[in-house]
């Protein structure tokens, strides 16, 4: 049995390549990765460039895979024959990492990577996050409360 597999897994589970600095977009990320005119990148469900003020990510989500491992492998997939451009990217001033992020719910909702996604992960050799919110979108505590 997986080790993650008596786990609730996250909800609307989605892994990025977060891209961020000054003039950062969608078509500088696809031109820095060299995704522009790439077939496997166009021809994968569940990928995407997504972008906004001085940021733009490359996201595997739910439509590829429900899995952070699956999402995970294929993000490492895309990134690693393509570390000397994260590298470049770096060098140039970017923020570059990567973000795993979901909807965590009640006690008993993890998330499992094996151990070769994070030493995939490792050798892109930029920063791993992960980043949890709830569903009801509060904290669980009334942030007032001390007020009482």
């Amino acid at each position: 049995m997986e080790p993650g597999a008596k786990l609730k897994p996250w909800g609307n589970l989605s892994t990025s390549l977060v891209v961020s600095g000054q003039e950062v977009n969608s078509d500088l990320l696809l031109a820095a990765l060299q995704l522009t005119d790439s077939e496997e990148f166009s021809s994968s469900e569940g990928v995407g460039i997504y972008s906004g003020p001085d940021w733009a990510t490359l996201t595997v989500d739910e439509r590829h895979s429900k899995s952070p491992d699956e999402q995970a492998a294929e993000l490492i997939g895309f990134l690693s024959p393509r570390k000397p451009s994260l590298d470049a990217l770096k060098e140039a001033g970017k923020s570059v990492k990567v973000d795993v992020a979901g909807i965590a719910e009640s006690s008993g909702t993890g998330l499992y990577l094996s151990p070769d996604v994070l030493a995939g992960l490792a050798e892109l050799g930029v920063p791993v996050s992960f980043t949890t919110v709830r569903e009801s979108g509060e904290d669980e505590e009334d942030p007032l409360a001390w007020l009482d």
